[in-house]
This record gives C-alpha cells, structure tokens and sequence, in this order.
C-alpha cells in the first residue's frame, strides 16, 4: 500500500513538473489537456496575453523556406538575430505585434468539412507563416504567449466594432492551446508585410536616425583624387550649418535639411546578405554622419551605379558600419510600365521647365528618393546668398559710395504694440539730418538684402592665404560701394559698477565690398562682392546696384504735408476766379469763408471742407524731382491752382533729447549726426571714444529738458502754399508738377491726387 502510494505521489509530481514547463514554454495548460473552446468574438489569444503584447521582447516567423528570428534590445530596438544580425522594420514589428493583439475570432471551420482537397485555398499548409512571440520570464528565459500560422485572405469582411466600417480577415490556425487542426477566420490581415517573402521584415531604410540630432557631416569621394572632402557643421539643432572645409562659408540651410531628410528616407528595394554580394573594390562616395551625444559617426557607402537590364533600372549598393548588409537603392527615377499615361509622361518629363523634385515624383509615381539626387558636391551645399541676413534682424543699414562725399544711413526705430506706435524707418543723406523714410521703399530694400541675387562663384579664397592679393585683382580693395548691416542688439541690460551694459555680447556689423570688375581675357564687365574677412568673392546680378541709391530724393517720404487738423487756422483756395478764403474754428467745429468779397459761410459744407483737409494730410506724391530741375520750374511759372495752409503749431525747437546709440566693435566716422562705416584706409573712432563723446551733457541740454517737462508750449505760425502746374511737355502724356512755395519742394502728383484738389466745398 505504502509503495502504491510512492508511485502516485511520484506520477503526480511528473504531472505538476509538467504542468509547470509548459506554463513556462508554452504559457497555457490547454497543450497537456488538449481542448480549448473558442468563442466568436473574443480574442484569439486569452485577454491576459493579450495584455502581455506589449512586452514582448522575442519573436520568431517561418515560412516553408526560411526562418527569422527578433530580439528587442534595451533601447527599444528590434534586431533579427538569425541567420544573421539586422536590423528589423519597425512597420512589420507593429503590424505584428497590433494583429495578434486585437485578432479576433470570427468562425470556426469544422474539420469534417475542411478536406485536403480544398486545403490550398485557405493557405495554411500551402503558403503559410508561422509566428512565435515570447516574453521574458527570468534571466535569458523566455515565455510564449502566442503562436498561430497565417493562410490566406478570408474572403468575409468583419465589422470593425464601429457599426460603420469593415475590416479584412484571414485564415488562421493555431496548436497554441491544443493540438486542434481546425482553421479559424479572424479579424485583420497583415499579409501585406509579406509579400516578398521574410526580407521585408529588414529594415528598408538604410540609416535610423533622427535629422535634429545631427550635428556634422562629412562627404568623402575616394574615387575622385581632385574633389577634396566637405566636411559641415552646426553646435545646434537651431544654429545654422556651416561649411568648415575645403573653405569656410555659410551653408545652404534649405539643402541641408533636405539632404538629410533624403539619407532618412533612403530606402532600399533589396536587402541582402553581404556575403552574398559582389561589391566594387571602392565606393563611389562615402558619407558621415555624427549625432549629439554619440562617440562614432554613422557610415554609408555609395557603390558606382550599374544597369538592371530586365527593366531598364539604373542601381546602386549600398552599405552602412552598424548592419553587416547590401543594399540595392534606386539610382535614378524610371517610368513605371503601368497605366496609359505612361508614354504621356515620359514625354512630359523631358521638358527642360519642370522642376527636378517633380520630374522624379512624375517618373517614379511615388516620393521615393533616389541616390542621384543626393547633393553631394561643395556648389550643391553653399549658400548662394551674398549677404545672408534676416530681414527681421537688421537694426541699422548704411550705404558708401566711393565717389560720394556723405553716404545713405537708415535707422530702424522700434515701435509698441501695446501704446499703438508703429515701427518706423529714418534716412540719411547728402549729410542731411536723419529725416522719415520712405517706409515701403526701406521695407523692400530690407527685405531684398537677404535675397542679394548671386549669379555664380568667382572664386573661393584657400584657407591661411592673404586674401588682399584676390581683393586687389577684382578691385575690393577700393570698393565701388560698401554695405554694412548692424544687427539688432541686445535689448536685455544690466547695470555694473555703475554702467549700463548688455547682458549679452551685441553681434558685430557685417560688412560687404562690392566694385566693378572688367574680365581681362573675355573683355566682359561684371558686379563682383565678397564680405569682409571672408573667403569668397561671388559674381552679383546688376538687379542690386540697381537697389542702390545714395540720392536723398528717392528715400524721402512721400507723404506731403505733417500737421494736425487742430493747427489749421486758415485755408484758401486759389482754383477759382477769386480766392475761395475758409477759416477754421478747431474747438468749436466751424467753418467760415469769403469768396472775393462775398460772404458764403453759410454754402459752405463742413464735412466736405474736413474730408478736404484729411486728403491734404494724406497726401502723397508720386515722385521727389529736383527742385532745379528745367522742365519742372518752367511748368510752375504759371501754375494752375494753389491752395494755401496756414497753421499755428506748438514750438519744440528748443527741446533735446541725448540718445546714446547701441554701438558694436566697429570701426566708424561721424558725419554730423550720421554714423557712416569707415572706408579701406580711413581712421575711425573706436567704440569708447564714441560712448564717451555722446554721453556728455552740458547746461544748455538740461536747459532744454526742463523746458520740454513745462505745460505750457509757445506757438508759431507758419504757412504753407502749394502750388499745381500740369506739364509742359507735348511729347508726353499730361500730368501734374507740384512745389511748395515756401521749403522750395518739386515733386510729381498723379492725375486722381490734382482732381481731388479741384473738388468743391462750397454747396450751389
């Protein structure tokens, strides 16, 4: 009786040590009692695993040819670990890993009714894919929590659980529970991520990484002795890259990060062993890429192209350091052989005017990048922007001209948002006072400033070599114009030791020479400009020297008149037979008035008289003329009209106020009130003598500002008589001269601006 019991106490602890292995391997019991009922509806595999998905961390897949084998490492990183190290594609993890946790049972095919003959439309023993996931259960153990293997596409839809849309099945079988040979229909199809077999489980993508996160790049063409590398850098993913070698110059931001986004987006078509491939002795370029944070730069290499004779594909290899791979990339875009546009296209895509990005989008049908595209060379990646400056950020413009005695000054004056002030621009020139500007015409030259039009390299200055010998060949030592741009400064300030200083350090102007070069071999006459300390001397289009202009006249601003409504004490018209004599009352909004000697207050119109004086205060002209100009002063002899302001305004001529410049290391002049870049040669004052000088306040200014802060301002009259004139010119179309008969201002007036002067305010 004792030994009876030995022996099944012994066959019971079998049973429970194998019960408890295959909970380990398997993670079920269903194997041992070989029956596990299925529910339509409910997921294929148990909630509880389902669950677990997300922790999986193993995975095999098999078909009747290969296996593969997956491990994820502790970066989150899926590698293939058999038969060789790669890495795999996240897009066939996902799929994966989201079809066996949201499969669920649709219907259950009986075996009686699934007979051998019709076995091949269900795929399960003809073309199937068997699908092991595991997760970790100890040190280097593993536990399954699922396994099934995939047949065909089921020919039902199933409802997504919307009551709205509906999803594809597929037939399924599974010995994860039991030794069941049934078939099953359940929701989802990702048969898609096989359709070349276990390859697309590979990576496509030759690099993985992430564009921000670079921060050089180094191009390398060994084949070619005569291009040296290109070596480019950024400290930042905001700072803008840098070309650091064969010269140093500013980059073509636009094309670098579409370069790097292109190397992301390099996708393979074939992923191959490479002991399996032949490669070509020396790649055709080899490229470098190094990462925030990383001890070794990323490696591709780019193998010559080759011809793929069966359809007319033009190839290339490819390798990279981290995947012991070859991959075959798309060298060039080729016409797909499908569809009845084909030809259509083709023909169109041989147009010289389209775009190259659209070419190869039309001619691939799809966005896949191609290696031939790849900017690869030091023309392709240089900026070939002369002046390479924000808009936005200019602060201070000046233009010199060597034979102009007093150069162009503009100053930007910030404005306030919250008090209304709009921002304004002021010019300086023909050593005239700072005055308003033109603020249109300032606007666009800024603007144009970061869009310098550069036709070509003329040449690139070799590092450690005295760049005045170039200088001197094209005649920058004696430049025909200098341009420098202040940038805006530093606004955060601090005081220390009693002085007023930025927190930051003020960026230094940037200076550009620009002259006139004459080719000594072609005989052919060019712009030619390079910035100071800089290594290159670019070609310029004549569409900038046309954007120059040191005469006051062009930058003036148009507006006419600057007074307020409140001013105006006496109007007079001098368009009719007799003098039309208006009075304005401000504080009582009233107006009275005599023709001649008749009394016709009571004709007059007051919201035609008002309209009229807000025309005067908006009034612009077209074009600044000189005021010696011939033409102009003959047609004005005999004008056609005149009207006559005559306005009391408050007196701040007395009134000073000390404004201390933001200034930089720089070397500067003074002009009278105006700042002007100090030519090749010419002695300038340094930065604390400047400080120095506008910081001194003598009586007479804190006079001055006493005066200001009192209530009460004296007043003074003034008048102002414009005077119309229609040209004299019988060769040309009609229009009308202006002048103010007491500053001696000549301008142009467009035809509507003279016919709104004529306009009645008198009612019949």
């Amino acid at each position: 009786m004792r030994v009876l019991t030995t022996i099944l106490l012994a066959l019971l602890a079998a049973f429970l040590v194998t019960c408890a292995v295959f909970l380990t391997v398997d993670g079920n019991l269903a194997r041992i009692t070989g029956w596990y009922r299925f529910e339509p509806g409910k997921p294929l595999f148990t909630e509880a695993n389902a669950e677990r998905i997300q922790n999986v961390n193993w995975m095999r897949i098999a078909d009747l040819h290969d296996r593969i084998e997956c491990e994820k490492d502790r970066d989150g990183s899926w590698w293939i670990t058999f038969p060789f190290r790669d890495r795999m594609s996240q897009q066939a993890v996902d799929a994966i890993l989201s079809f066996t946790a949201n499969a669920k049972l649709v219907d259950t095919l009986p075996l009686n009714k699934t007979v051998k003959g019709s076995m091949r439309e269900f795929g399960v023993e003809t073309s199937p894919h068997t699908i092991t996931l595991k997760v970790p259960s100890g040190d280097n153990e593993h536990t399954t929590i699922a396994r099934y293997t995939l047949g065909s596409t089921a020919p039902w839809l199933a409802d997504a659980g919307d009551g709205k849309n509906l999803i594809r099945t597929t037939y399924l079988r599974t010995d994860f529970y039991s030794r069941d040979k049934r078939i099953h229909v359940v929701t989802g199809n990702m048969l898609e991520v096989f359709r070349n077999g276990l390859f697309a489980l590979r990576d496509p993508y030759v690099l993985c990484i992430q564009p921000e996160k670079v921060r050089s790049i180094s191009i390398q063409q060994p084949g070619n002795s005569g291009v040296e590398p290109l070596h480019i850098q950024r400290v930042s993913a905001e700072a803008p890259w840098i070309i650091q070698s064969p010269i140093i110059t500013p980059a073509n931001q636009e094309a670098l990060r579409d370069f790097v986004s292109k190397l992301c987006r390099l996708k393979a078509i074939q992923v191959e062993d490479q002991s399996a491939v032949s490669l070509p002795g020396q790649p055709e370029c080899v490229i470098l890429l190094q990462q925030e944070g990383e001890d070794k730069p990323h490696e591709v290499k780019l193998y010559p192209t080759f011809a793929a004779s069966a359809d007319e594909q033009t190839l290339c290899y490819a390798t990279v350091d981290d995947r012991p791979v070859v991959f075959t990339l798309e060298a060039e875009p080729r016409v797909r052989r499908r569809g009845c546009y084909a030809r259509l296209i083709n023909t169109a895509c041989q147009l010289p005017v389209l775009p190259t990005d659209i070419r190869a989008k039309l001619l691939s049908n799809s966005g896949a990048v191609y290696t031939g595209e790849l900017p690869l060379s030091l023309d392709a990646l240089r900026s070939k922007q002369f002046t390479d400056v924000r808009s936005d950020d200019i602060y201070r413009v000046m233009l010199a001209s060597k034979y102009d005695s007093f150069p162009l000054a503009l100053t930007h004056i910030p404005g306030d948002k919250d008090s209304g002030v709009q921002d304004t621009w002021l010019y300086s020139a023909d050593g005239k006072p700072f005055a308003e500007a033109e603020q249109d015409l300032v606007k666009s030259f800024v603007r144009s400033l970061s869009e310098v039009p550069v036709e070509s390299i003329v040449e690139d200055i070799p590092l450690g070599t005295d760049r005045r010998e170039a200088m001197r060949r094209y005649g920058l030592n004696a430049p025909y114009y200098t341009l420098a741009v202040l940038p805006n400064p530093c606004r955060l300030r601090a005081t220390l030791f009693g002085v007023n200083l930025p927190l930051l350090k003020d960026r230094s102007a940037r200076t550009f020479y620009i002259s006139r070069y004459r080719d000594g071999e072609t005989g052919q006459s060019m712009w030619v400009g390079m910035e100071k300390d800089g290594n290159t001397i670019y070609r310029l289009s004549s569409k900038l020297t046309r954007m120059f202009s040191l005469q006051w006249l062009r930058w003036k601003n148009r507006s006419l008149f600057h007074f307020p409504i409140s001013a105006l004490r006496k109007l007079t018209l001098g368009f009719q037979q007799q003098p039309l004599e208006l009075e304005y009352d401000y504080i009582g909004e009233a107006w009275t008035g005599k023709l001649g000697q008749e009394d016709v207050t009571p004709r007059i119109n007051p919201h035609r008289a008002v309209y009229y004086v807000r025309q005067l205060q908006k009034m612009q002209v077209e074009q600044w003329v000189d005021p010696a100009d011939i033409d102009a002063l003959k047609a004005l002899a005999h004008p056609v009209f005149s009207v006559k302001l005559e306005l009391e305004l408050t007196d701040y001529s007395d009134a000073e106020a000390v404004v201390i410049e933001q200034t930089d290391d720089m070397d500067i002049r003074q002009h009278g009130d105006s700042l002007v870049p100090v030519l090749a040669g010419d002695p300038g004052k340094t930065r604390t003598e400047l400080a120095e000088e506008m910081l001194t306040e003598d009586s007479a200014t804190d006079a001055a500002l006493r005066r200001l802060a009192m209530a009460e301002r004296p007043t003074i009259k003034k008048t102002l008589t414009l005077e119309i004139a229609i040209s004299a010119d019988p060769s040309e179309e009609p229009f009308f001269y202006g002048r103010v008969r007491e500053t001696g201002e000549v301008f142009i007036l467009s035809y509507q601006t003279a016919q709104s002067l004529a306009a009645s305010i008198l009612d019949m």
